[in-house]
């Protein structure tokens, strides 16, 4: 059937049957939005019609010619894509049911916070695009054109991660040899920012906001800045998991759910210091909690549960640092990395802090927690100038005479 409108052009399709379809050719218009050029057109690629806009930033094409000239080669794309037959198309063969693949058969393997992650990222901006498209039709240079248009809408990162979560989607189609190469390997992603320093606060002040913090933030954040535990692993300590000199971690609450540790070395047990400041606040905890069973939770709401981490740092957290003239920006991995400081400062091995801090690799101890005191820079450059003019030197006290 031909239908109304059309422009008969035969084809050879789907072996070797001759059939007759629709051409389809669009050259719409940009127009002027003020900062940017912008194109409406319609995409048949799905086998219904529906109705996409593409737009260009006027840095990028300052006048309306070059405007027209990048729509006109965006469109040369989209009329193809508009163009090519979609007879019976298999579920099977588009990236949606690929992804429905690995949702049955791959996602129960995953950690919860990587489920979290990937669909975030396939429902939010992949399969709106690219779930109807045929995997044997992907192509590098559209997903060139694809990641390029969220810069510099969206930070490099999240760009980075949208990367991430389609190129394990389709190595698994790899995998099962439904493809014979990952399209998304040669795209090039926006380089990545630099991340904005860490707070570590001053020793006084880590103290000061210690003891100004309401429970039960108050123990939660001693236990996270001495006992280097993540907040996720705090929340999910039970009592049974506290022993005379240590504590077991085995688990995590994230987004919901108890998890596995985030790696394979968060599986691991705790020192107690020899001062008793973590067996105060424990006996504490204990004292005021009516859930003491060894399977209870140590930090419980009301009926049991896990407490809420993104209300007691809007609640109680941040109001408190405010209070004392202390940074906004302090959360609660703030205090892992005022932990590993704390640790390099005072001489302790590298190693030891990996292993208390359950970091699988030496290297994110050491690069990525490990931050230093302005004090300790001071005296750095103070001695490294004492060693060249050598009347800077302290001189060492003479002992009194006996």
């Amino acid at each position: 059937m031909i239908l109304p409108g059309a422009t008969p052009r035969s084809r050879l399709k789907h072996h070797g049957r001759r059939i007759v379809v629709r051409e389809r050719h669009q050259r719409p218009r940009v127009g002027d939005l003020g900062t940017k050029w912008k194109i409406f057109y319609w995409d048949y690629s799905s086998g219904s019609r529906r109705g996409r806009t593409k737009s260009w930033a006027k840095s990028l094409a300052p006048t309306r010619t070059e405007a027209q000239r990048l729509a006109d080669q965006f469109m040369e794309t989209a009329n193809g894509r508009n163009n090519e037959p979609q007879l019976f198309p298999s579920v099977e063969q588009t990236m949606a049911g690929l992804v429905a693949t690995c949702r049955e058969k791959m996602w129960p393997l995953l950690k919860n916070s990587s489920r979290i992650s990937y669909d975030f990222y396939l429902n939010t901006y992949l399969l709106p695009k690219w779930g109807s498209m045929k995997l044997t039709r992907m192509r590098t240079i559209e997903l060139q054109d694809f990641f390029n248009s969220f810069s510099p809408r969206l930070a490099p990162k999240t760009i980075r991660n949208m990367h991430g979560c389609m190129r394990a989607v389709f190595n698994q189609g790899k995998t099962w040899g439904l493809l014979t190469a990952n399209p998304t390997q040669g795209v090039r992603l926006p380089r990545k920012k630099a991340r904005k320093p860490p707070v570590v606060l001053a020793k006084q002040d880590i103290r000061r906001l210690i003891d100004g913090l309401p429970e039960p933030t108050r123990s939660i954040v001693t236990l996270v800045i001495v006992g280097s535990l993540r907040i996720g692993e705090v929340t999910a300590l039970r009592w049974g998991r506290i022993h005379l000199d240590r504590i077991e971690v085995v688990e995590r609450f994230y987004e919901g759910e108890f998890d596995d540790t985030k790696t394979d070395a968060g599986h691991r047990s705790i020192p107690l210091d020899s001062f008793g400041i973590l067996r105060a606040v424990l006996d504490a905890v204990w004292q005021r909690s009516k859930y003491r069973k060894p399977e209870d939770l140590v930090f419980a709401n009301r009926r049991g549960g896990p407490v809420n981490r993104r209300n007691l740092l809007r609640r109680q957290l941040k109001p408190t640092a405010k209070k004392l003239g202390l940074p906004a920006t302090v959360d609660f991995r703030s205090f892992r990395t005022m932990h590993s400081s704390l640790m390099s400062s005072t001489g302790v091995r590298p190693e030891v802090t990996r292993d208390n801090m359950g970091h699988a690799n030496i290297d994110v101890t050491q690069n990525v927690y490990n931050k230093t005191w302005w004090e300790e820079r001071v005296e750095a450059v103070s001695m490294a100038a004492a060693s060249v003019w050598r009347e800077f030197m302290p001189t060492p006290p003479v002992p009194a005479a006996m």
